[in-house]
């Protein structure tokens, strides 16, 4: 089977009790030792980047090889099952490893919580990529090695060795991050200096604005941290400094107020030396926000694949994003990519980013200086 994109890295399975509507606003009242917090069913499904973009890309009508490390346990057996039913391809279980949970605490009106057991992802390494796949496939898609202890250890050299080996196959590769808990490990990496030596070989980096800031400019992190509001002015210096880097694109995702796209001359046709913000589509019915920023990239990447503009890219991303919000999973609202296209002209929510130096202009959705 020809396959149009290889998406590798992170997977879990992901455990989501659902929470009763109106119970407490305030994490402390909610969470006290003691208290019975009645819950109102269970969603299990498969998580991660492997699952939140690439089975979703699947359901956008992608043909997608996943590459991920599970264990034989009865946690590696169902996501072994999800992944076949979901693209064809039953990812192998690994006999005697532990297969990644993350049990998703996200109560109605409260930014989630994730226990989450890095497990047999804290070993995956290059080797475990056929590459030719990659060449074959033609884009290669790697998601959080932020919680992958192998890929982010020695300053990320194995990561390099990662993305070296998938560009030197010709692939468009793009490269998506999760935000490290600053008191682990992995927040105490130098992770500028691992995207300075990551992202030469990067095509499309499609962090958060929180984890762009954590791992470009921590002291503007740690003030918002403290209670600060965000200054969304410094999203282009952002975008800047990654280009600097070596990524062709930037794609920054600023949650409710959309997302922000800057390309370099390097790229072509109508993604060739561009800068569009894509404001957010509203959502009705909000159930949990888990896995809206990797359902973006899935929409942007399977539009991208199919030779659609960065206009109808971003608004495709955009509009997964939202969708992704209204189920308590990742992937089951997904929609074909042709009906996403029909979509796009949903109810956008007019939030205009507080950045003097940029102006929104609602026809286009371009920022201009």
């Amino acid at each position: 089977m020809k396959y149009d994109i290889v998406a590798a890295g992170h997977i879990c399975l992901d455990v989501c009790p659902a929470f009763e509507a109106g119970q407490a606003q305030d994490i402390g009242m909610l969470f006290r030792p003691g208290k019975i917090i009645n819950m109102n069913g269970i969603t299990v499904s498969a998580g991660g980047p492997v699952s939140n973009t690439g089975f979703a890309m699947a359901r956008m009508g992608l043909r997608v090889h996943p590459v991920a490390r599970i264990g034989d346990d009865p946690f590696g057996q169902l996501i072994a099952g999800i992944a076949a039913g979901e693209t064809g391809v039953r990812l192998p279980c690994r006999k005697g490893s532990r297969t990644s949970y993350s049990v998703v605490l996200s109560p109605p009106g409260i930014d989630r919580i994730i226990l989450h057991d890095p497990a047999d992802n804290n070993e995956f390494s290059a080797d475990d990529i056929d590459f030719r796949c990659v060449r074959e496939a033609g884009f290669f898609h790697f998601g959080y090695p932020t919680v992958m202890k192998r890929l982010y250890e020695n300053n990320g050299a194995e990561l390099v060795r990662l993305f070296s080996a998938a560009k030197a196959q010709g692939a468009v590769t793009s490269l998506d991050m999760s935000l490290p808990d600053p008191q682990s490990e992995s927040g105490k990496v130098d992770w500028k200096t691992v995207l300075q030596k990551t992202l030469p070989h990067v095509d499309l980096f499609m962090p958060s604005i929180d984890e762009a800031l954590y791992m470009l400019d921590r002291p503007e992190f740690e003030r918002i941290c403290a209670g600060g509001r965000p200054d969304f002015s410094r999203i282009r210096t952002l975008a800047n400094r990654i280009l600097d880097m070596g990524s062709r694109l930037a794609l920054i995702k600023c949650g409710v107020h959309g997302l922000y796209v800057k390309t370099s001359a390097g790229m072509s046709g109508s993604f060739s030396a561009r800068e569009i913000f894509q404001p957010s589509y509203r959502v009705e019915r909000f159930v949990s926000a888990l896995g809206s920023g990797d359902s973006a990239i899935a929409g942007f990447l399977s539009a991208m694949i199919r030779g659609f503009s960065l206009e109808d890219c971003a608004r495709i991303a955009s509009l997964s994003g939202a969708l992704c919000c209204t189920a308590y999973d990742a992937v089951s609202a997904a929609r074909p990519l042709e009906r996403l296209l029909e979509l796009t002209d949903s109810p956008l929510n007019h939030t205009e980013l507080p950045a003097s130096h940029l102006r929104y202009h609602d026809k286009e959705r371009f920022f201009t200086s």
